[in-house]
């Protein structure tokens, strides 16, 4: 429907009106769109001020404006102002939306499914009448006319009353409030922004608590259960040189895709079990907003819960896998230039000779090498009685080799040898490295060997990963080795 306003024999049909007070002047200023005249006064009843479009459309010329009626619902309103509806379009209330009313036509839509979430709304811009379309009246005529109250501006006057008066209002509405503050000196105003909705979406949170604690324990006595369950299983990542931390992070990994995976699900069968209910209209009226950041939030809070419930099965599962108060290798300080070090790996009888073979075919190829981590010359292997004087025979194997460490140029030199010697346990052989530095400065000679050890450790785990065929081939040739003399002289010779 249209307002229509009438002079004369021309009539203007309008789309809304809108009613404003004299204070109005001191918080949005709209008489600074005015081409002429002035704003509304205390004592106004039957005055109007109209856009310029809608004075050129009734033939009302600036010198007409004091003087000049139009007549509206059978009653005449004296023009009292005209205002420039480009600039009236820069004049914003203190959200930041035009003084002209919202186009309920092209909003009607958004609008019902606001009301139909609940009646709360975000902070949203509406796309409102242009100015050329609305004319403006006193307030109380407005509301004589039937006019709804739509927005409400106080002026506090002191900045410090705005918090004050707005704290304990919050609490009582579910609007939003917009708060602006108009500096005396000439500066740009600042414009706050209040809402409830923020407040209520954050409480509740202590609801939850008690659930989510028994969530964390349920997931905590499952993850236990897993870890005393799979026993072996930890002891086969161990054998196979997994570190206490990589078990642990197997189980924290294994966590997260739970979490993950169930978050998802959670996710999606709730939207499904809702939709479901819209269909079915057993909850009428209850729609659910799945894009919220409530559900973002719902999401990560599940996941870390899963997550941290882990965090004592995982170091469980470390503890299994090396039941021991050190879980880390810890090279012992050499005896002079003696270094004695016992390595973390132990090996049957069978495999014995077999690995010996590796490692001396390993040791050999570094004989071709100038450039890499050391350079070996004279590697020998041989077979050993380690059993006391008139006792069974105990073989043992030895590899025994020079080598000179990178970088060269430090001139650090070495005999190596490695000795793999049976234990009291039947069958069960372990390995030492005995070094006896010929040359170099001691400091260096120590921390050149961190590397060396390192790159002799993960040989070791390399034996452990090769097929049966490779390991048999070794076997054999081990077995065919004819042993060296023990006590073969090695001297140090200068590296290239």
């Amino acid at each position: 429907s249209f307002l229509t306003i009438k002079r004369a024999d021309r009539q203007y049909d309008a789309k809304a009106l809108v009613g404003l007070t004299p204070q109005e002047a001191r918080v949005t200023r709209p008489q600074e769109a005015l081409i002429t005249g002035r704003w509304f006064e205390p004592g106004d009843t039957y005055s109007v001020i109209l856009p310029d479009a809608i004075a050129a459309a009734l033939r009302i010329d600036p010198q007409d404006v004091g003087k000049a009626t139009v007549s509206y619902s059978g009653v005449d309103y004296t023009v009292v102002g005209i205002l420039d509806s480009q600039r009236l379009k820069s004049v914003m209330d203190l959200d930041n939306e035009p003084l002209t009313p919202v186009d309920f036509i092209l909003m009607q839509k958004l609008t019902r499914q606001g009301k139909a979430q609940g009646g709360e709304t975000g902070f949203r811009e509406y796309t409102h009448l242009e100015p050329d379309s609305v004319f403006f009246v006193p307030y109380q005529t407005a509301t004589n006319l039937g006019a709804e109250l739509r927005s409400i501006a106080i002026d506090f006057g002191d900045a410090k009353m705005v918090t004050e008066t707005l704290g304990p209002l919050m609490h009582r509405l579910g609007l939003n409030l917009y708060a602006g503050r108009i500096p005396t000196d000439g500066s740009r105003p600042t414009i706050e922004r209040y809402s409830s909705i923020a407040a209520t979406s954050s409480k509740g949170l202590e609801l939850v608590f008690f659930p989510v604690l028994i969530a964390a324990l349920i997931v905590l006595n499952t993850m236990l259960g897993s870890v005393f369950e799979r026993v072996k299983e930890i002891h086969i990542f161990s054998s196979i040189g997994l570190a206490p931390s990589h078990i642990a992070m197997l189980f924290i990994a294994e966590a997260m895709v739970y979490a993950i995976l169930g978050s998802v699900a959670g996710y999606l069968l709730g939207q499904f079990a809702t939709k479901i209910l819209v269909w079915t209209g057993a909850f009428e009226g209850l729609y659910l907003n799945f894009s919220s950041v409530s559900a973002v939030l719902t999401t990560l809070v599940v996941v870390g819960v899963v997550l941290l419930s882990t965090l004592y099965p995982a170091r469980k599962a470390a503890e299994v896998a090396t039941p021991a108060i050190d879980r880390t290798w810890r090279v012992p300080e050499p005896e002079g230039d003696e270094w004695t070090i016992p390595l973390p790996f132990s090996v049957t009888g069978e495999q014995a000779k077999g690995l010996n073979s590796f490692l001396s075919e390993w040791f050999a190829a570094y004989e071709e090498y100038s450039i890499g981590d050391f350079v070996t010359q004279n590697v020998e292997t041989e077979e050993f009685n380690t059993a006391p004087e008139g006792m069974p025979e105990l073989k043992g194997y030895r590899i025994r080799c020079m080598a000179w460490l990178a970088p060269f140029d430090l001139g650090v030199s070495q005999r190596v040898v490695i000795e793999t010697l049976p234990t009291t346990m039947a069958d069960v052989f372990d390995i030492r490295v005995i070094i006896h530095r010929e040359s170099g400065d001691i400091s260096n000679w120590k921390r050149v060997n961190r590397r060396f050890l390192n790159t002799l450790r993960k040989q070791f785990l390399i034996w452990r990963t090769l097929k049966q065929g490779e390991r048999e081939r070794y076997l054999e040739q081990g077995t065919a080795e004819k042993p060296s003399v023990a006590g073969g002289g090695l001297q140090p010779q200068p590296a290239d």
